[in-house]
């Protein structure tokens, strides 16, 4: 198994249980338990867990890799105002689609009334859509990632193959200028690749707490995205770097 394949199934691990264990995923693996805890070490480098005896943890203010539904309170006010921009980006009559994320949850709760056709990956975001009678829900099929309300894996890159998408909203773990947009699971990969390569535009959502920082995997370049929006807490230095590249900027106050 390559080691990248491992990384992504540790991180797996992580997002449902909270806690590895080395012995275990030794036998789960099939590798040696050397070999589990250099990959351990390396994932501990790059910030993604916390290295404990006889495993590893969660680092405690890595939120992001926790399952959606304990995340949905953190930031939440940033996450709100973020969304609240992303509204008013919206034309009646749009094919609008939102990534499966905490951040895209919030915006999904102001579409209700608004006459629209909404693609989504996520289980949530479409429970919430799902008795508006202006809009047009389409979900994408496929396997849901446990521990989350996101549908990630090839069936669901290849229905998003077929769509057309005016405005996309997209979210992710880490940003960082030269390394890019990144995520914590290999599922969602391709599907983030696809879900740009679809739209017209694509509108990065993310509060302060995602910059200057990588998560395991790379999918974009932070120039791949027409629109960030964030929250006042993002440094205006990074801002201006990142409008430098041509991106339209909107910060939140």
């Amino acid at each position: 198994m390559l080691s990248d394949v491992r990384h992504s199934k540790i991180v797996d691990f992580l997002n449902s249980d909270g806690s590895v264990k080395v012995t275990q995923l030794s036998k789960t693996l099939q590798v040696t338990e050397k070999t589990i805890r250099e990959d351990l070490e390396k994932l501990e480098k790059k910030g993604i867990l916390k290295k404990v005896h006889g495993g590893a943890i969660l680092p405690e203010d890595t939120h992001s890799m926790l399952p959606i539904f304990k995340r949905r309170d953190r930031e939440h006010s940033e996450k709100e105002h973020i969304a609240l921009s992303a509204y008013q980006l919206i034309e009646d009559g749009q094919i609008v689609l939102l990534d499966a994320g905490s951040t895209t949850f919030e915006l999904a709760k102001l579409l209700k009334h608004r006459t629209l056709t909404v693609i989504t990956n996520d289980t949530e975001i479409a429970a919430e859509l799902i008795e508006s009678n202006t809009i047009d829900l389409c979900i994408l099929g496929g396997f849901r990632r446990k521990g989350t309300f996101t549908i990630a894996d090839q069936n669901t890159v290849n229905m998003m193959k077929d769509y057309n998408v005016d405005i996309a909203f997209i979210g992710c773990t880490g940003i960082d200028l030269q390394r890019g947009l990144s995520i914590l699971n290999r599922e969602e990969t391709e599907l983030k690749k696809q879900m740009i390569l679809s739209s017209k535009k694509t509108v990065l959502l993310a509060d302060h707490t995602k910059f200057e920082r990588t998560a395991l995997i790379s999918f974009a370049r932070v120039e791949d995205v027409n629109v960030l929006i964030t929250d006042n807490k993002t440094p205006k230095t990074l801002l201006q770097k990142i409008q430098e590249m041509g991106i339209q900027i909107i910060q939140k106050l």
